[in-house]
């Protein structure tokens, strides 16, 4: 008996979203300031231990989101779309670690720098808030429901059918018209933009622990740049 040629393995299209979608995120190194860069932060200052991370601070931001592009198209070429997941979480963290760092340190140097110009300050105060509900807003978009994956298998089938981190309307109630809706990215990232405009998901509901503790998150940086950062920009235009 002759047996059957194996399917041929296809590349998974919404893995491949995703690896684009995360990298995106690293964007907004190249719109920041120098008075966000930490490694410039770091040469000001007086410890020559600091100094000497400087070099590795410069090379991290560049380096890594590199390696870690090479490693999620490595992945996704060899069909290993879990994984790819995996390091998208993982990277995700990192970006968030940085970003929050950043905030602190901008407010550590008004503080420490009060003659800080303005311009400068209201650009990065737009440009971190437009990067935090981004990077909130793809967040949401990863973990919902176990990914863009699982949610997708999910809609062909009950079998792998995993629990959702957020209450869409058009999920909670049979709605004409919305009977095969799914969230798509641009969904999730109205999410975002509503958490760091309204601080909260307007009539999203927050289900899972994580979703409430990356909405805490964003809610905090989001008061850090809007109430402090902005604020003490428009002091000194006045």
């Amino acid at each position: 008996m002759l047996q059957s040629k194996p399917a041929p393995r296809r590349l998974d299209a919404p893995t491949l979203e995703m690896i684009v979608v995360v990298m995106l995120t690293t964007l907004h190194d190249f719109l920041l300031s120098d008075v966000l860069s930490l490694p410039l932060a770091l040469r000001r200052g007086p410890l020559a231990q600091l100094r000497a991370l400087d070099a590795v601070a410069s090379g991290l931001e560049l380096v890594v989101p590199i390696i870690i592009f090479v490693l999620m198209v490595g992945l996704w070429l060899l069909g290993r779309n879990a994984w790819v997941r995996r390091v998208a979480v993982l990277f995700l963290a990192w970006v968030t670690l940085r970003l929050v760092f950043k905030i602190s340190l901008v407010l550590s140097i008004i503080v420490s720098r009060p003659q800080t110009g303005a311009g400068v300050l209201l650009r990065d105060t737009v440009v971190l808030w437009f990067v935090i509900f981004l990077l909130f807003g793809v967040w949401y978009w990863v973990i919902d429901g176990g990914g863009p994956d699982a949610r997708r298998d999910a809609a062909a089938g009950p079998g792998r059918a995993q629990r959702f981190d957020f209450q869409f309307p058009q999920r909670a109630a049979a709605l004409p018209g919305w009977a095969d809706w799914r969230p798509g990215l641009w969904d999730y990232l109205f999410l975002g933009f509503s958490g760091s405009t309204q601080f909260g998901l307007s009539d999203t509901a927050v289900l899972s622990v994580r979703a409430k503790l990356l909405l805490t998150l964003q809610v905090t940086l989001s008061i850090a740049v809007i109430v402090f950062i902005a604020s003490i920009a428009t002091g000194l235009i006045r």
